[in-house]
């Protein structure tokens, strides 16, 4: 059985790269058109735990033919969702649709089946999943943020890039927004920060959703942890960060040191930081390796740095 994935699209790259790590199989072959990942396994539903991942679906199909896909659907009643990644082939759309649809009922009561437009071929596959849009407006929600705050979706990102198998630990926690992720995704979660007032304030935002994390007064560069197999974190910088400077790096080299040492051999480090740091050369340093590095534009004065890392 194949599996087909709608990516988000200002970031294709970014998407497959949370493709890849929610299927936690780096030598998983995946066939790859622009905007739709193509991959064997019964993964259908995986849309549903993601950020960037649009829709996913069992792959019924793949033709540059129209007349093909209609000898598929023809007799049969769908409801149809149409999706046209490629612009060029918005002029042909008309047509394509008109054949395709020869004989097909449409109707909301009926199976949900995507057909995409992408690279000069249809793509036809059953809906299985969807990105659970609903819970990320919920969480946006949340009693307490701040200028800098992480939006839903990247901080579910960076839990899922993270590779959690059991548990996710934040040691810059923030007003809890990766805390929160973690949670819906049904992981135990961890998290520390120095400033009590932001432990009161993330303690209170996962109240309000009803859901319970291990909060601990400490201090990311000295962390009371072992054998943690996933830390997904959001460490301070920009205009609202305290640290500047010469301080700031040395905040960012004594938490990678602290880091290595709580991760277990093959354990994941995602976190964000400004695109304009480089920590390729101190994250080898305290043995890990790059598995990837990503930049998500934010807003005019800030594009982020995704940096996906392994303990060697």
């Amino acid at each position: 059985m194949k599996t087909y994935a709608v990516l988000k699209g200002n970031n294709y790259f970014l998407s497959l790269a949370e493709l890849k790590a929610m299927l936690n199989d780096d030598n998983a072959e995946i066939n790859y058109f622009t905007g739709v990942a193509i991959f064997e396994g019964n993964k259908g539903d995986i849309a549903k735990r993601s950020a960037r991942i649009k829709r996913s679906g069992e792959l019924i199909y793949i033709s540059d033919d129209p007349k093909k896909i209609n000898e598929i659907l023809r007799g049969g009643c769908f409801w149809i969702k149409e999706d046209v990644i490629m612009g060029s082939q918005k002029n042909n759309l008309n047509a394509i649709n008109h054949e395709i649809k020869r004989g097909v009922k449409v109707s909301k009561e009926c199976e949900k089946i995507d057909i995409i437009l992408t690279d000069g071929v249809i793509i036809l596959g059953k809906i299985k999943g969807q990105i659970d849009s609903k819970s990320l407006l919920e969480h946006e929600k949340k009693p307490f943020s701040q200028s800098g705050t992480m939006s839903p979706e990247t901080s579910r990102l960076l839990v899922n890039l993270s590779r959690p198998k059991k548990e996710v630990l934040d040691p810059f926690v923030g007003t809890g927004s990766i805390l929160i992720e973690a949670r819906w995704l049904n992981y135990d979660c961890i998290g520390s920060d120095l400033d009590k007032t932001m432990l009161q304030k993330t303690k209170t935002n996962l109240n309000y959703f009803n859901y319970d994390c291990n909060l601990l007064f400490s201090s990311a560069t000295n962390l009371p942890f072992h054998h943690i197999t996933s830390i997904a974190t959001d460490p301070p910088y920009g205009r609202s960060t305290k640290n500047k400077g010469a301080e700031l790096m040395q905040l960012y080299e004594e938490f990678f040191s602290s880091a290595s040492e709580t991760l277990t051999k093959g354990g994941f480090l995602a976190f964000a930081t400004d695109s304009r740091f480089n920590f390729i050369d101190k994250l080898k340093e305290n043995s890990f390796i790059i598995k990837g590095l990503h930049y998500l534009y934010s807003h005019k004065s800030l594009t982020r740095a995704i940096y996906v890392v392994q303990k060697k």
